[in-house]
């Protein structure tokens, strides 16, 4: 009889999702390594940063370094974490008809793996549960990163070949969405990156961001691909960028094949959702970029946090080198179909959940290959709807906010309020975001014309050459890439930085290349 009442103790006991900034620190663990000299310190440090009691510190005995074998994660990370839990009470536990161990109702909700935590768990021939759930999911893999495992760790499943379908994801292709989390299911998040400062820096930001608001422009990079095994991949990211849209954030779009080249002026970042290359690259990895304080930025890639500690490889530890404060990424071959929708996270995000439960909405399955850096806790767009934020009233992204709001969403319907407070204020973003709008709703001639008033106003030089590659592209999008390569050629005697030339170089070749070859740039045109 009382198996028949497990789902009415679940509903009674288990805790409801956190509604405030207490409750969601009461329900939060730190874990560190003791073998690590700083991770210590940095679980103190985030401790104080969010009031978690200290008391909720574990302490972990493990490698010190980012890969490990099976049986040490066994032994020192999952054992011992387990151990913690039952001896302070954590989980409420009872057990099957099987005598399987069941949690009934936990404490904790949210893990924090801190700096010193070993990252991912390598391939594991002959695991003994493996052998009664054969054939496992994509044949006998059985690798995976620390924090997916971790995620299972309630579970006491003795599989862990192939991928487990996560609980509480929202991708109805993948799973059932379930308001309410199992019990069991422990939301991991990750505070590393390729330095401890770096790790400060992300959360210390991001309570900033939280005050104040996280404001700049969005920017996605598609690869335009059409091919049924990668498609999925432009949708998430496209719909990321519908989500920002819609909720006033001004959104710029680079649909070329490949990811925003070098040169292209990135400002003002406070989110970015892009695919594939293996390392950062273009603007990116400028050793002088740096994102908004508070930023969301995840690259898909199957090995993109294959390591975390190195700031050039991959790209989700560079990107929080570079100022992020989340990322996602995977530390072996995930396959598509299992790694992160960052449609559905943006939107969660943006939804105001944090950033944990946003990403758990987005990842399909479990004891597998993905792994979150950033704070758990973090709102990214907490202001959006607090009115006791700090968050400034008369920014002109706040403005741009408001009259896209006032359209419900809708950047073309807002276009007359765009352009009349553009011409007012002599600010260029209005249009350039209506521009960048029309341009993704395939209104080329419109989207033409927006990115020249728009640069007729700017005042910035960099923002200046941004709208004419801008404008350019929306030429050679309604099939006359030549006017387009001419108007680039003029742009070589006004942009005359190295960087500046060499990427309209690029796109001249790729607009016009049988001109390109067969006559002399305009004279001091020339790199240097």
């Amino acid at each position: 009889m009382k198996y028949v009442l497990f789902p009415l103790l679940i509903l009674l006991l288990t805790r409801v999702l956190a509604a405030t900034p207490a409750e969601d620190a009461r329900a939060t663990v730190v874990i560190y390594n003791m073998n690590d000299p700083e991770s210590k310190g940095l679980a103190d440090f985030y401790c104080e940063a969010r009031g978690i009691d200290p008391s909720r510190e574990i302490a972990l005995a493990t490698p010190v370094t980012e890969e490990i074998t099976r049986s040490d994660y066994d032994a020192s990370i999952a054992g011992a974490v387990r151990d913690e839990f039952l001896k302070r009470n954590y989980w409420i536990m009872t057990k099957d008809m099987m005598n399987h161990p069941i949690v009934i109702a936990t404490q904790i909700r949210y893990a924090v793996l801190i700096r010193g935590v070993p990252l991912k768990v390598k391939d594991c021939a002959d695991y003994p549960g493996d052998a009664k759930v054969q054939p496992a999911p994509y044949g006998s893999c059985n690798a995976a990163s620390v924090d997916s495992e971790l995620s299972m760790l309630g579970f006491y499943s003795s599989q862990i070949s192939g991928v487990l379908k996560n609980p509480l994801c929202n991708n109805a292709s993948q799973s059932v969405f379930n308001p309410q989390p199992p019990p069991a299911l422990l939301l991991v998040s990750r505070l590393d990156a390729p330095s401890a400062d770096a790790v400060r820096a992300m959360v210390m930001n991001g309570i900033k961001a939280e005050k104040e608001g996280l404001w700049g422009w969005g920017y996605i990079d598609l690869r335009s691909i059409t091919s049924a095994g990668y498609v999925q991949g432009d949708n998430w990211i496209r719909e990321a960028g519908s989500a920002m849209r819609r909720s006033g954030i001004p959104v710029i779009t680079d649909d070329l094949p490949d990811t925003f080249q070098s040169g292209f002026p990135i400002t003002d970042a406070a989110a970015y959702y892009g695919w594939y290359s293996e390392n950062i690259d273009g603007p990116f990895a400028d050793p002088f970029f740096h994102f908004i304080p508070g930023a969301v930025a995840a690259h898909l890639h199957s090995f993109s946090a294959t390591t975390l500690h190195d700031p050039l490889k991959g790209w989700t530890g560079p990107l929080i080198q570079h100022g992020a404060s989340a990322s996602v990424g995977n530390v072996y071959e995930p396959y598509l179909p299992f790694t992160t929708d960052f449609g559905v996270m943006a939107g969660a995000l943006l939804a105001g959940s944090n950033l944990v439960e946003s990403y758990y909405r987005a990842q399909p399955v479990l004891s597998w290959m993905s792994v979150l850096v950033g704070d758990p806790l973090y709102r990214p767009y907490a202001c959006f709807s607090e009115p006791d934020s700090t968050s400034p009233t008369n920014s002109v992204w706040t403005d741009y906010r408001r009259i896209i709001l006032s359209h419900n969403g809708d950047v073309l319907q807002s276009a007359g309020d765009l352009i009349a407070r553009a011409q007012q204020g002599g600010q260029s973003l209005y249009i350039e975001a209506l521009g960048a709008a029309q341009m993704d709703a395939g209104a080329l001639a419109a989207a033409e014309a927006s990115f020249r008033d728009a640069g007729a106003i700017a005042k910035d030089p960099t923002i200046q050459f941004r709208l004419y590659l801008e404008q350019a592209r929306a030429i050679e999008k309604q099939g006359d890439p030549m006017r387009g390569a001419a108007l680039l050629r003029q742009g070589l005697l006004r942009f005359t930085t190295s960087a500046q030339r060499g990427l309209l170089l690029t796109w001249i070749a790729r607009m016009d290349p049988i001109k390109l070859t067969h006559s002399p740039a305009p004279e001091g045109a020339q790199l240097k």
